[in-house]
């Protein structure tokens, strides 16, 4: 077998990787600080790096100095991977959990002198440490996967549950086939090939690192041009985008609901536009809590919300949305000590009747709210044909176009701010 294959080549290039990987993710970090996960990885491509250094000594230093101490840096860049893949997921970090793998291998050097003679054994300690660890950074990895469907985060899944089973396979392999201290690093045999794929995997790590680093980075400014900073619902630019594609793809039924806050002017004079975000945010959050899959809920504007359901009937449409209006209703908001009663008139506009267009929906939904509130409020009125001829006056002056008139929707025309 030529030398290139031979496991010292093999860790000369593995530590070469991390130290390139190392200075990369400290570059990253001078100019992503807001990306917390990128300190741990940095620290950790540190720490192993320093632990090839050590270990390539091993031979001619002290125990307690190469294999010692270069074996625990080795595992605490192992256990800092694991540490930035949780904070990654938004998950807490115990410092407990970073301590114990170097410990025990510290301590079982310290206390047991068949640790410190058996080459193999140490082999299969420091496997199981390693293993826990690579196991830790896939389920965090897979928890961030879950929240946020980065495709990386999938592959980082992967890599370090294949890599689990690979390092706990020097487990049964040291017992079954042990090796000499002295003469392992010159021959080829079954650590070689396992360090070969500690190679392969370190470098694919790099690969994973920045991409993660990047895709969250582009879901940042997604989420940013998608969603309501107040609310933290879909922004009216998102919310007629998703609506616009379910319409596309022309479902059997489908309504589109605009719900406008009653009196909410007079929530922002009497208690301060503190007291109105506030209700805004609770109205937001409960609408949100109810909705089921496929539904499309975003702030258009002000105090005026909308929700698009597909897959349901007029009659079911109307049910579900009236359910959200009385529990509106119900619902216990407070703010400096004052108790805000918010109601909400809504108006429905379903494609049975309006079609399969955007705007002609929207004008229909937006007629229906009138006559919510010209009946009262709190109440959720129906689009239908005949409402095609009503004119929509605010303020004494005429406001919005009559679908009779090609009215345009809010994608180009809004209303007057500040209805009440």
């Amino acid at each position: 077998m030529p030398d290139f294959f031979s496991i010292l080549t093999v860790m000369l290039c593995s530590g070469l990787v991390s130290l390139v990987l190392a200075l990369v993710l400290s570059f990253v970090w001078l100019f992503e600080r807001n990306e917390k996960a990128v300190g741990w990885w940095c620290a950790a491509m540190w720490m192993i790096t320093v632990g090839f250094v050590l270990l390539a000594f091993r031979t001619s230093t002290p125990i307690w100095f190469g294999i010692a101490l270069g074996n625990a840096a080795v595992i605490t860049g192992y256990a800092l991977v694991g540490a930035g893949f949780l904070v990654f997921a938004r998950k807490k970090v115990d410092w407990r959990l970073l301590a114990i793998g170097p410990g025990i291998w510290i301590l079982s050097l310290i206390c047991f002198e068949a640790v410190r003679a058996d080459f193999n054994l140490r082999i299969m300690i420091i496997s199981a440490i390693v293993s826990s660890y690579t196991v830790l950074a896939a389920f965090a990895a897979f928890a961030s996967w879950k929240e946020e469907r980065l495709p990386s985060a999938l592959l980082a899944v992967v890599f370090y549950g294949c890599h689990a089973v690979f390092y706990s396979l020097r487990i049964p392999l040291a017992h079954q086939f042990p090796l000499d201290e002295v003469t392992f690093l010159r021959e080829v045999n079954w650590f070689t090939i396992l360090a070969l794929e500690a190679f392969l995997q370190s470098t694919f790590t790099s690969f994973v690192f920045l991409v993660l680093i990047r895709e969250r980075s582009e879901r940042r400014y997604k989420l940013a041009a998608e969603v309501d900073s107040l609310t933290s619902v879909a922004n009216r630019r998102y919310f007629v985008s998703e609506t616009g594609a379910l319409l596309a793809r022309k479902p059997k039924a489908a309504s589109l609901a605009v719900l406008d806050l009653d009196y909410f002017k007079k929530i922002n004079d009497t208690y301060g536009h503190m007291a109105g975000d506030r209700v805004l945010q609770i109205f937001a959050r409960y609408v949100e809590s109810e909705l089921e899959d496929g539904m499309v809920f975003g702030r258009l504007g002000g105090e005026e919300f909308g929700l698009f359901v597909a897959g349901r009937s007029e009659d079911e449409a109307v049910a579900f949305i009236d359910k959200i209006r009385t529990g509106v209703e119900a619902l216990d908001m407070r703010f400096n000590g004052h108790v805000l009663k918010v109601t909400t008139s809504i108006g429905i506009a379903s494609i049975a009747e309006a079609g399969l267009d955007f705007d002609h929906l929207m004008a229909g939904a937006d007629n229906a709210l009138y006559v919510s509130k010209r009946e009262g409020r709190n109440r959720a009125s129906v689009f239908h044909p005949a409402m095609r001829l009503q004119k929509i006056f605010e303020g004494g002056e005429e406001s919005r176009i009559s679908l009779s008139k090609k009215r345009l929707s809010r994608i180009s025309v809004r209303s007057r701010p500040g209805r009440a």
